[in-house]
């Protein structure tokens, strides 16, 4: 992990959150430009033309330092604990029921892929 390497693939993450927000900015939509930048460079990922070990080291780093990046949002939760408080079974309902549809989501779609990766392995 040389420091070119990380200044080159944080130089491509910054280039894309960058076209992401002017994106977002010129079609006026009301959308995350970090979403929209994820979407591109899963786009340009699956494509080839951005090589994963272009990235590879920033984002091995910034995966390592993810903890940290988070400290902020859960310092900024204590300033609202009357509120998580005062609305904590709705809160606790919502995890748990979205939790649930994520689980079923995912095993019906893996369950899908895996019966159709069978039907193409049984024609070949």
């Amino acid at each position: 992990m040389s420091s070119q390497s990380l200044l080159h693939g944080l130089a491509i993450l910054l280039f894309l959150q960058w076209i992401s927000t002017l994106i977002i900015s010129f079609l006026q939509i009301p959308f995350p430009p970090a979403l929209l930048g994820m979407l591109l460079l899963t786009l340009l990922l699956g494509t080839g033309i951005i090589h994963i070990s272009y990235i590879e080291d920033i984002c091995n780093l910034l995966i390592e330092k993810m903890g940290m990046l988070f400290l902020p949002a859960g310092v900024s939760m204590l300033l609202y604990l009357d509120v998580i408080k005062a609305e904590f079974s709705a809160i606790a309902l919502t995890i748990i029921i979205s939790s649930f549809a994520v689980l079923l989501a995912t095993s019906l779609f893996l369950e899908f892929i895996l019966k159709r990766q069978t039907k193409k392995g049984g024609k070949s």
